[in-house]
């Protein structure tokens, strides 16, 4: 599926407590997201710590086929980082001459389909429009697209197919980056990262 695809069937609106009351109950056969995007979505909007978007069917406004949160981060380049993968970073997005310790970067806290719309590319469609949304609209200067993806095959999977690498590939040095004892291992998500200068646009 295209964005122009998706932008046929669907409309974009802001959550809000309104709206989901409006709307038939949204799953994606995962407990957390479900329950993030019925209510924990919402405060987190009234505590500025997120912005939640639903894609909703114009021909049934009241069915959400897609929902995702989005937050201000930046990539850390700190002291528990290897050196070898801090290199690969540098090398992968030409930012060698750059003597910053922070990277501008929006992170997908949460994102979920439909289990309704399922494996019908409605995701892929989703992680294009917001690609291209931050590549055309970079109203504060945003490099990157981040997230803690679930350390699942399935999340990583659709995380890979859409562009995305890990930061640090092995699990064992990922845990020291993020503070993390190695006895936890394995971690919960794995933190990836999307260049958005891959997307190539149109400046003039």
């Amino acid at each position: 599926m295209t964005i122009e695809q998706l932008l046929a069937e669907c409309d974009i609106v802001r959550a809000s407590s309104e709206k989901l009351a409006q709307c038939k109950p949204f799953s994606c056969d995962d407990e957390d997201l479900d329950e993030f995007f019925a209510k924990d979505c919402i405060v987190n909007q009234k505590r500025l710590l997120g912005k939640t978007y639903l894609f909703v069917l114009k021909k049934s406004p009241d069915t959400i086929v897609t929902a995702f949160s989005l937050s201000n981060d930046s990539i850390r380049l700190t002291n528990r980082i290897n050196d070898e993968y801090k290199e690969l970073f540098l090398d992968d997005t030409d930012l060698r001459d750059k003597t910053l310790k922070r990277f501008p970067a929006v992170l997908i806290g949460r994102l979920g389909t439909n289990k309704e719309f399922a494996r019908r590319g409605y995701g892929t469609a989703i992680m294009d429009f917001i690609k291209v949304l931050f590549r055309t609209n970079n109203r504060t200067g945003c490099r990157f697209i981040i997230v803690d993806a679930l350390n699942r095959p399935e999340t990583l999977y659709y995380y890979k197919k859409n562009g995305f690498r890990y930061l640090i590939d092995n699990e064992q040095l990922e845990a020291k980056y993020m503070g993390i004892g190695v006895n936890r291992l394995p971690l919960n998500t794995r933190l990836m990262y999307f260049d958005l200068l891959k997307i190539k646009v149109n400046e003039d």
